[in-house]
């Protein structure tokens, strides 16, 4: 690299370590980026089904306006073997691994799966994923795959799906989070998520509870946060 391409990698690293929903427009308009570079790193035992990447990849490009499309990138790394992981621990991991930053008019983005729990589960509620940076987001597959493929449980491919894209959902700025509200549908006791009970953003969604809410059908957006997506750059 010459010095400004050093220059330029180093910016993109510093704007990708920023809080989620701050990069909301660039992910939904092609103002400043075309296309996307997904890269998903997943913990040896945890590799995500096709099925869910393909599904991920259509809702995306479904809502963002990226004439270049989207590239997606998978790769195993080693399992870290902890029970538990907080916030702070999943950044660091991260930034040992990731290589998708912006460059050019590409949008890097990033997901990782970990073969863990979150370290603020309780007895009564799970996380099965959280985005944590401005273009990134967890899925915790050990979590996801305990209460996924069971009896009155989604089917693994569902779970991921839903649990994928309710954290992109995030990332485009939903609930509240970069996204401007075109009406006001944030839920009063669960911040960052809709009111609607049957929208993909509702809080449900990433905890342990969604299969009881929703049973075994991906849940959509709803119209509100729809129109707060079109209102950003998306479709």
């Amino acid at each position: 690299m010459n010095g400004s391409e050093v220059d330029e990698r180093l910016e993109s690293i510093r704007d990708a370590k920023r809080a989620p929903g701050t990069s909301a427009k660039e992910i939904l308009s092609e103002e400043k980026f075309k296309s996307i570079w997904l890269e998903v790193h997943y913990m040896e035992g945890f590799p995500p089904s096709a099925s869910a990447l393909s599904n991920l990849e259509d809702w995306i490009l479904k809502h963002t306006n990226k004439s270049q499309g989207l590239e997606l990138t998978l790769k195993e790394i080693p399992a870290a073997g902890q029970d538990n992981y907080s916030v702070t621990e999943v950044r660091e991991i991260e930034d040992q691994n990731r290589t998708a930053y912006n460059f050019g008019n590409k949008l890097g983005m990033y997901i990782l799966i970990l073969d863990g729990y979150y370290e603020k589960d309780t007895d009564t509620q799970a996380s099965l994923g959280f985005a944590y940076r401005n273009t990134s987001i967890a899925l915790m597959g050990k979590r996801v795959d305990e209460r996924s493929g069971g009896f009155a449980k989604p089917d693994l491919e569902t779970l991921e799906t839903t649990v994928l894209e309710h954290e992109f959902g995030h990332l485009m700025g939903l609930v509240n989070l970069g996204a401007s509200m075109v009406n006001e549908h944030e839920d009063d006791d669960n911040s960052g998520h809709c009111d609607n009970g049957e929208c993909l953003m509702y809080w449900a969604v990433e905890s342990s509870y969604i299969y009881n809410h929703f049973g075994g059908e991906v849940p959509k957006l709803g119209a509100n946060c729809l129109a707060d997506l079109k209102a950003a750059g998306g479709k």
